[in-house]
């Protein structure tokens, strides 16, 4: 079996609720071998997880960072500190490439404190919004390319003074493609006034100063994710790779959200 078709194995081992058109899609747009990291047991990949390239931005001032992602084990392998050593493995290598952070959401809230024993911080905080019908409705539509510039624009500004996840023209493309007609945005006077990313699991985000009335339109009996404000909920960790990294967590609030899962 060639590497990919080991990958896709121990994916769909650990992760059974997504279906294969899934990882082949991050196959064909995230994978490299070169940032994929593996445990080998008699020529069998028996662990592994990706360090996908991102960046972290804080104001004007941009950090490199590798997200972690797809960290899996065989269930007959787990409980023997493989995901341990890769874990350490990924921090070496960050610092060797200049990295400033190691990131990653968690499946479940429960691997917090897991991943907090190799150094990861629950930092990462998601905010809940409540839908909001609007005294008067705007046009909803699926989001589209030409609207990257204007999703960047209320992104940056609704985490500004947060230490959050660097959005560039490519992200947002593969967020588009990956939500498909999930992706929508609200506009209003011919301006787009909101944006959100949902599916069956609910609106996993949505941002922007009418993002209340556009989770109306969409998900109305649900609540929604955003960027936090004195509502906070850990969804994910961050580990400094270095002293100034460190003392930047300590000192700011941190948001990271929609990173392909």
């Amino acid at each position: 079996m060639t590497d990919r078709e080991q990958l896709l194995a121990l994916y769909q081992a650990c992760f059974p609720e997504d279906e294969p058109d899934f990882w082949n899609w991050v196959f064909d747009n995230l994978y490299t071998p070169e940032n994929t990291l593996n445990v080998r047991k008699d020529g069998r990949i028996i662990a592994s997880l990706q360090m996908i390239p991102c960046a972290m931005r804080l104001g004007e001032r941009l950090f490199d960072a590798h997200y972690i992602y797809a960290a899996s084990t065989l269930p007959e392998e787990q409980g023997k500190g493989l995901m341990a050593g890769l874990l350490e493995l990924a921090a070496r290598e960050g610092r060797r490439r200049g990295h400033d952070f190691s990131v990653l959401i968690t499946q479940e809230d429960s691997l917090l404190a897991y991943y907090a024993r190799f150094g990861y911080k629950p930092a990462f905080c998601i905010g809940t919004g409540v839908p909001e019908a609007a005294a008067s409705k705007g046009i909803v539509r699926v989001a589209s390319a030409d609207d990257i510039p204007v999703l960047n624009t209320l992104y940056k500004a609704a985490a500004t003074g947060f230490l959050h996840g660097h959005r560039d023209a490519r992200h947002w493309t593969l967020q588009l493609e990956l939500f498909g007609t999930g992706a929508k945005v609200l506009e209003r006077n011919g301006a787009v006034v909101a944006y959100a990313f949902a599916d069956e699991r609910g609106i996993l985000e949505a941002v922007g100063p009418e993002a209340a009335a556009l989770a109306a339109e969409i998900q109305p009996d649900r609540p929604f994710r955003t960027v936090p404000d004195a509502d906070r909920r850990p969804m994910g960790s961050v580990r400094p790779l270095n002293d100034d990294a460190k003392k930047i967590v300590e000192q700011n609030p941190c948001f990271l959200n929609l990173m392909y899962n």
